[in-house]
């Protein structure tokens, strides 16, 4: 058995769940040392009063791993034994995963849970999880994908996060005694009618509307690829044959190299066919820098208005974010494409 989960946070509209229907939810309570969500409780209240499960999770940043996780652990006091516990392990929150084993221990040490891990499927890849695997940590992944993605460390996971449109859906593997474990006692042991992730499959819903691509496009995350992280923040028609085409990239290392110029690149969907490149001004984004401690310059924006008007009406297209070191578009620095959104036109 599986439950269809929707996670939310203060990033979402309504703050009525029944605009989100689902099985089961989890909300964002809190991130770094600071912030707590402001929509985690009433949303919490309504899961209660309407039976659903619950989880709630914390989005790890730059700060203190001690200072942070005993601040999720203060602001969950009212969820634990109740709902699931997520540390969520993405963008500039990626210390290391000696430091995420540490915090997921202390969260035990203090709640006597075990909170499940929140990633994309690409980092599995990237850094080793091993012994968070070993000290039988659940994995919540995240790839936006039509079936169930490759993995590493892990065999399985808790739960697949599978598109963010036009808000963040998952799938849960087991039923509600299932996440039910979960919440209360830590100990993953599926359940003994799960589904196989692998016979998963699910349809990636499109928007319907532009303003639910709108918001699809504002509520999506940050891509990582190579050595930069990128996000698309506006793509949309900005008048008769025109495509608005905004967002950022930033390297992943404080002091990591980044491009003279910055470009961004129109691709046919689904292929690597490139349909044409426009360049864009450095737009200022302090707070892209500031986010991921960044230590060169602050130009890491780009805003253009492309005419495609010649393209054929109903291709569908996405888009690659580049710095390159020549004026032509060429001699890439930095790539990152955001495939998983397109603009049909």
């Amino acid at each position: 058995m599986t439950l269809k989960v929707v996670d939310l946070s203060n990033n979402n509209g309504s703050k009525n769940i029944k605009d989100y229907p689902a099985d089961a939810y989890m909300f964002k309570a809190t991130e770094g040392c600071n912030f707590v969500d402001r929509y985690c409780d009433p949303f919490v209240q309504q899961a209660i009063k309407s039976g659903k499960p619950f989880g709630v999770y914390h989005f790890i940043d730059g700060s203190d791993w001690q200072t942070q996780t005993d601040f999720f652990i203060q602001n969950a006091q009212g969820y634990i034994g109740k709902g699931i516990l997520v540390l969520d392990y993405e963008m500039y929150g990626r210390q290391g995963t000696g430091i995420l084993k540490q915090m997921l221990d202390r969260i035990q040490q203090k709640t006597g849970i075990k909170a499940l891990v929140y990633t994309s499927a690409s980092v599995l890849f990237e850094e080793d999880f091993s012994t968070i695997v070993k000290a039988d940590y659940g994995l919540w992944v995240a790839a936006y994908q039509s079936n169930f993605p490759k993995i590493k460390h892990w065999t399985n996971a808790a739960m697949w996060q599978y598109t963010s449109i036009p808000y963040d859906q998952n799938i849960f593997y087991g039923d509600q005694n299932t996440w039910k474990a979960y919440a209360t006692s830590g100990k993953c042991q599926p359940s003994s009618n799960q589904v196989k992730v692998e016979s998963i499959q699910v349809q990636q819903p499109n928007p319907q509307t532009p303003s639910d691509h709108d918001k699809a496009v504002a509520a999506s995350k940050a891509v990582h690829q190579g050595n930069a992280w990128a996000k698309l923040d506006k793509f949309n028609g900005a008048s008769k044959g025109k495509v608005r085409i905004a967002g950022w990239l930033v390297p992943d290392k404080p002091e990591g190299a980044i491009g003279k110029f910055a470009y961004i690149l129109i691709m046919k969907h689904g292929t690597n066919e490139e349909i044409t490149r426009v360049a864009s001004q450095g737009i200022k984004r302090p707070d892209v820098k500031k986010s991921y401690n960044y230590k060169g310059g602050d130009a890491l924006g780009m805003d253009v208005t492309v005419d495609l008007s010649w393209v054929k009406k109903g291709t569908k297209i996405d888009v690659i974010f580049r710095r390159c070191n020549q004026a032509n578009g060429e001699g890439a620095v930095n790539d990152v494409r955001i495939k998983d959104i397109y603009l049909t036109l």
